[in-house]
């Protein structure tokens, strides 16, 4: 799968997430006392945690239908060499017939 086809699935579900989003905030001017910028940086930093825990959530999900994937598609081999090499026997056998 291709790195444009994940980031095309990334961004239709964040597009298409039920997840209320915040209004952006008006731009406002800089704090004058420190507590107020430890007070700023703590809130960008709890909503980029937000974002990185959206796109882990979603890399997992992805990475599980993968897996099943690869696990289905893996059956299958097993399956189609199997019933290949049943019918190579049924044609020696009847070859020798």
């Amino acid at each position: 799968m291709s790195w444009l086809r994940i980031a095309a699935e990334l961004f239709r579900d964040a597009m298409g997430s039920s997840e209320p989003s915040a209004p952006p905030q008006q731009s406002q001017p800089p704090p004058a006392d420190i507590h107020e910028v430890v007070g700023l940086l703590n809130s960008y930093r709890a909503e980029v945690d937000k974002n990185f825990d959206t796109v882990a959530r979603m890399l997992k999900a992805h990475h599980d239908r993968q897996l099943r994937a690869m696990q289905i598609q893996r059956r299958w081999n097993y399956a189609l060499t199997a019933a290949l090499v049943i019918l190579a026997i049924i044609a020696v056998a009847a070859y020798l017939r």
